[in-house]
């Protein structure tokens, strides 16, 4: 859908508008996911202090304002308020006005933004309690789906369903991989879900680019704090394998940059090393899952892979036209 020409001057007073909306819609989505945690209804009863139970007045519930008027402390019990109040309206705020400003008025926009809502109440929760609802991760889907059918969107209504399916499917694969090695799923059926909405956004191809910037992003922010953990928490186990594994794609790197393989029976040899290895890290990591602390529980080393996810949405939503261009390119460069 072509874009709207409006003027710098409605532009810019549509542009505080988004804000201001995206603000009240960060609030809401703050509602949504403590309430969906609680299991109580987002509607009733009105917005009270989850600590002390009093309602809150009018001023209270200004997006990010109230949160600096009464200093981050219940206007009431004076107990801390959690940040995430404040960074979730504004981030939501700052994106709506970015996502307006990318693609202007257009179906694309309400489309962008309802996806960006979704991830924001999905990332937020698997924080929070490692949980991501079914019905989120549904609606988003069908969001994608839509968005291809009514704006035109990157692939067309067969090439988005394709892409929903290809993405469920190669996920739950990975996850189901888990009960070979260590008897449970390798992470929750919310992921697959996550990954069926992108690929229904942006098709099979930007759904894999999605799910490799994922697993970069993921492994950037969390790594030393997940090698930490392992240790700490006596799976050893899982931080021999987490070094290891970098190690692996340190040398493959190098090997492959330095064009250190002259002949089929060298690349043989070293694909079969790297493999093996790759299989040896999994099975280290995934067999430590299975264990149990002293007090029977299990002792799961997992992080929350729903935000990294979420980053690599809004970065294939923002540039994944210019990434498909330059990975057409590059392999028709080797070619």
């Amino acid at each position: 859908m072509n874009n709207i020409l409006i003027t710098p001057e409605i532009k810019i007073l549509s542009g505080v508008w988004i804000f201001a909306v995206g603000l009240c819609i960060g609030s809401f989505l703050n509602v949504v996911v403590l309430r969906g945690l609680s299991g109580e209804s987002i509607i009733f009863p009105a917005s009270k202090c989850p600590k002390c139970g009093n309602k809150l007045k009018w001023w209270m519930n200004i997006p990010v304002l109230s949160y600096l008027i009464i200093r981050g402390k219940c206007h009431y019990c004076r107990e801390h308020v959690s940040i995430q109040y404040p960074i979730v309206e504004f981030l939501t705020g700052l994106f709506f006005l970015l996502i307006f400003l990318k693609f202007n008025i257009t179906l694309q926009t309400l489309f962008y933004i309802t996806g960006f809502s979704l991830f924001m109440v999905m990332a937020v929760t698997d924080i929070k309690e490692s949980v991501i609802f079914d019905f989120h991760g549904y609606l988003l889907i069908l969001s994608g789906i839509l968005f291809n059918i009514f704006s035109g969107g990157y692939t067309g209504f067969l090439y988005s369903m394709a892409g929903a399916v290809s993405g469920f499917l190669l996920f739950e694969i990975i996850a189901r991989s888990g009960y070979l090695l260590a008897d449970q799923r390798a992470f929750g059926e919310g992921d697959s879900l996550i990954a069926a909405g992108i690929g229904a956004f942006f098709g099979w191809k930007l759904m894999v680019i999605s799910s490799l910037l994922s697993v970069i992003i993921m492994a950037l922010c969390v790594f030393p704090f997940f090698l930490i953990r392992s240790y700490k928490t006596g799976k050893k186990n899982t931080a021999f394998a987490l070094i290891a594994s970098i190690i692996l794609m340190a040398a493959t790197f190098l090997i492959s940059h330095l064009n250190l393989i002259k002949t089929f029976s060298q690349s043989v040899i070293f694909l079969i090393v790297i493999i093996t290895g790759t299989i040896l890290c999994a099975y280290f990591i995934l067999n430590d899952m299975k264990k149990k602390d002293d007090n029977g529980n299990m002792t799961m080393c997992m992080l929350p892979f729903g935000p990294s996810m979420m980053i690599s949405y809004i970065i294939i939503m923002f540039y994944g036209k210019e990434i498909e261009t330059f990975i057409k390119s590059y392999f028709l460069t080797l070619s």
